[in-house]
């Protein structure tokens, strides 16, 4: 561990600084995410929360359309701008990008509101669901600029602001909310105060989007305008592709457990599911300040920088996230029953999904490496194939196996991910990203 810290460079002490910042306001939304999950499920019961969990799963996929990618795509065209420090064109991209969201959020609205009855009833089989629809809809615009105002606070390096716009102020906001009408006995909707945290979460960042970008000093670049709509598309789509279909595997596993089980089944499988997402909690935090980097390095041709921020991210991240998955896993039964006794029978999920967390975690950083230099395209046809097997799956198990069923089938799409991408990093970029411990350097 000592040796870790030993080969101090300017790169590696702003990816340790960075990473710290993030992780420590990642931590802080994590914290009060599960905040919110104990008290709806110790309050309201796990039919509650697969109500809640299943409306926000909808909104999830609803926004990919809208956020075109531009989470991905953003941070990478405006480091690059960034770096010519070229304030100008970022606000141009910034307007761009906003204007494509906006006609393709209404798209969506439109085709939400038209079709709810058939959305809840065919499609999800959960007929209480129509109402929470309406709502659901109305959040999809401001969590969509939520998303891209975050990305541009990632690409200007500003980890903290993009982490505290990204999910942690939405989580201190809906717990706030939750306790104040449960304490003065008001009746609500738990989805509908999400939506009010989602709201006030982005009033204050179209405030600090703005001061910043005023701050920020402008260099006089002689070019012609290299962003226009048709460059800012044909980056973003293959982006929008690959992420979609990541989050689809994800989702996927919801809504067809919605479609043969019960919102209760739903309850337990999703509380397992954010418990073994904490072990991401370090890979999240490390790739806000990483990602940039990877541009920053590949747009220089800088390959042994490239290399040397890839194999200093990925032993970070394993070091980090290692102790978390033993405890998840040890203590898997202790911990969900803090959640309540019904909770507890999902603790085989929870070691299948944190099983595969651990490939995840030695693997690296490989999809944003992907995306970052100019692999997206087969990024997004490797995604899509794990996409393919985790649908063909989750129709297998969930029947059988239920929640158990589910976890299994994303555990195998990402580890089939995670691996693949490793060997086609190694075949193109010309370096393993994976970290073996005491085996790795």
């Amino acid at each position: 561990m000592i040796s870790f810290f030993k080969d101090k460079d300017k790169n590696f002490i702003e990816l340790l600084k960075g990473s710290s910042i993030s992780l420590i306001v990642r931590l802080l939304g994590m914290a009060f995410g599960y905040l919110a999950m104990i008290f709806i499920t110790t309050n309201y019961g796990a039919e509650e929360w697969g109500i809640y969990s299943l409306c926000f799963t909808i909104l999830s996929i609803t926004i990919l359309l809208p956020k075109f990618g531009f989470d991905n795509s953003l941070v990478r065209i405006i480091t690059e701008l960034n770096t010519f420090n070229d304030k100008k064109q970022i606000i141009t991209v910034l307007f761009k990008s906003l204007f494509i969201s906006a006609i393709l959020s209404l798209v969506v609205i439109f085709a939400i509101n038209a079709f709810s009855e058939v959305l809840a009833k065919e499609v999800l089989n959960q007929k209480e669901i129509e109402p929470y629809l309406i709502i659901v809809g109305y959040a999809i615009f401001p969590m969509t600029v939520l998303v891209i105002i975050s990305a541009i606070f990632q690409a200007l390096k500003k980890p903290m602001l993009f982490m505290l716009f990204q999910t942690t102020l939405i989580n201190i906001l809906f717990l706030i909310l939750l306790v104040i009408f449960h304490w003065k006995e008001i009746e609500f909707n738990i989805f509908k105060l999400y939506f009010y945290s989602i709201c006030i979460a982005l009033f204050f960042a179209i405030l600090l989007v703005v001061f910043t970008l005023w701050r920020k000093q402008n260099t006089l670049i002689l070019r012609k305008n290299i962003y226009s709509y048709r460059k800012i598309v044909n980056i973003s789509v293959p982006m929008l592709l690959s992420s979609s279909f990541a989050l689809l595997m994800g989702w996927s596993d919801i809504l067809m457990l919605s479609f043969f089980k019960t919102t209760k089944d739903i309850g337990i499988y999703n509380s397992s599911l954010k418990l073994a997402a904490l072990s991401g909690i370090t890979l999240i935090a490390i790739n806000a300040i990483a990602t940039p980097k990877f541009v920053e390095f590949f747009s220089k041709n800088d390959m042994n920088g490239l290399k040397e921020t890839v194999k200093k991210s990925t032993k970070m991240i394993f070091l980090l996230t290692a102790p978390v998955l033993f405890v998840l896993i040890v203590f898997s039964k202790k911990i969900l029953s803090f959640l309540g006794d019904e909770f507890v029978v999902g603790y085989l999920a929870l070691v299948y999904l944190c099983i595969s967390r651990f490939i995840n975690a030695i693997s690296g950083s490989v999809g944003y490496i992907m995306q970052m230099t100019d692999q997206q395209r087969t990024y997004q046809n490797v995604i899509i194939l794990a996409f393919l097997i985790n649908l063909g799956l989750n129709f297998i198990l969930i029947p059988d196996y239920s929640y158990n069923g589910a976890a299994i089938a994303s555990s195998v799409a990402m580890i089939f991910w995670n691996v693949t991408l490793v060997f086609l990093i190694k075949k193109r970029l010309g370096f393993w990203t994976i970290y073996i411990p005491f085996l790795s350097k």
